[in-house]
């Protein structure tokens, strides 16, 4: 593709884009990956350039959007502007590129600036702005320039720790191991590792190192009963079954079937053979989770949520919230949170996880059930990081160098007739 043909397909894309965030359509990599797979005659280059300047667009897309009227053409020009010396030379009208510059064009370009005001410079939906700042206090700008970067990508180590280092050292492909949890390996550049043959035997999984963390904080071990509630692909809970060395059981539930489908695939690379799995449906849901009543040592609990701690890998995720999805992730996540109480037993545990950073959906939430609940007691959580409730753990950037996410490990207690704790050892705190 010529130059000027990659800034036609960006505006294409961006379009597309614009129509999807509009529509809760699909996501941009979604968008992107369909596109190229229509124009076989797109190289390596020419799909690195498109999608580079794409992801560059949608980290500035409010201010982008705003000033353009949400118009791809001009949101593409802007963005060249701001980063490149010439924008004119991409749009002569010639093989395949866009049209010519229009008067009101040139005068539209001359008024972006890169002065702009807080909400735009760092790339946040302004209604968002106080919840944002009652977060990050005086590290806001850290951790939204933060938030704003790209992440890098993060295996975790399944088995074999050894022969892993070993294929990657003679690919020459640079890592750094992980800061937080020792199963985790932080790749210097983005790979395509699929066809890894390390990746075939199942040797290593894709994983944040925040995720990576908060299965470990479950404290599992060989033999339990494991409840994963909303299990989707299945990512914390072939961490778990690793934890468990493949003894004991993990009832995987997820309202997709096409994800637990795909938990299959990975858990039979893996070797992990501890799996059953169960698809909810609003028929069976109640039936179904009655019959785990009582019974399960361990319920992880990653609830749906607004992704707002996966800003940096999902960044047009953060314009399609709004503050009524909010509350309608708030009102799910309480109900969630209640079936997982239900199935966790006496002396059990529920692990609660988003990757959020917004507190209505941790802190608060797990606050209101600490009060609601008599035999709830919260495990602590050592070395915090920045959240607001004692004992959790909220996760961020800025802050620990992961995507945002929050863990808080509850324990069932067991109520005598005063409806008071009985007097046991506490558990050790979990320690970072």
């Amino acid at each position: 593709m010529l130059p000027s043909a990659r800034i036609e397909a960006v505006i294409d894309l961006t379009e597309q884009v614009a129509v999807s965030l509009k529509e809760n359509g699909p996501a941009a990599d979604v968008l992107t990956r369909k596109y190229f797979t229509t124009r076989r005659y797109a190289g390596s280059k020419d799909r690195r350039r498109v999608t580079n300047l794409l992801y560059d667009i949608i980290r500035r897309w409010g201010y982008l959007s705003d000033i353009s009227n949400g118009q791809a053409r001009r949101m593409v020009m802007a963005e060249l502007k701001l980063t490149e010396d010439d924008p004119a030379q991409y749009f002569t009208g010639e093989n395949h590129a866009p049209d010519a510059f229009t008067e009101d064009e040139v005068k539209f370009l001359a008024d972006v600036s890169a002065e702009v005001e807080e909400h735009h410079r760092l790339n946040y939906p302004k209604w968002l702005e106080s919840d944002l700042k009652d977060r990050f206090g005086d590290k806001f700008v850290q951790e939204m320039i933060a938030l704003n970067e790209r992440a890098p990508l993060t295996l975790r180590i399944a088995r074999n720790a050894e022969k892993i280092l070993e294929y990657l050292v003679d690919k020459s492909i640079g890592y750094e191991r992980g800061i937080h949890a020792n199963s985790a390996i932080i790749l210097d550049e983005q790979q395509q590792i699929r066809d890894w043959p390390i990746y075939r035997q199942g040797l290593v999984e894709i994983q944040d190192e925040a995720a990576q963390l908060a299965v470990k904080y479950v404290e599992l071990k060989p033999g339990q009963q494991v409840m994963d509630l909303c299990a989707g692909a299945g990512g914390k809970a072939l961490a778990a079954a690793g934890y468990m060395k493949n003894k004991g059981q993990i009832y995987a539930f997820d309202i997709s079937e096409n994800r637990l489908k795909d938990l299959k695939v990975r858990a039979k690379r893996s070797k992990h053979h501890i799996f059953q799995s169960f698809v909810l449906t609003t028929r069976n849901r109640a039936a179904k989770l009655d019959e785990f009543k009582g019974k399960m040592d361990r319920v992880i609990l990653d609830v749906p949520c607004t992704g707002t701690g996966t800003w940096r890998r999902n960044p047009e995720s953060r314009w399609r919230i709004s503050s009524e999805t909010v509350e309608g992730y708030v009102k799910t996540q309480k109900e969630l949170l209640s079936e997982a109480w239900d199935a966790v037993k006496v002396g059990g545990r529920v692990a609660y996880m988003t990757c959020s950073i917004l507190k209505s959906e941790n802190e608060e939430q797990i606050s209101g059930f600490l009060n609601s609940h008599d035999d709830a007691k919260l495990v602590p959580i050592r070395k915090n990081g920045i959240e607001s409730l004692e004992g959790t753990l909220q996760l961020s950037p800025f802050s620990r160098g992961t995507d945002g996410f929050f863990v808080a490990i509850i324990e069932k207690q067991n109520m005598n007739p005063d409806n008071k704790a009985p007097n046991t050892k506490e558990s050790d705190d979990l320690k970072l």
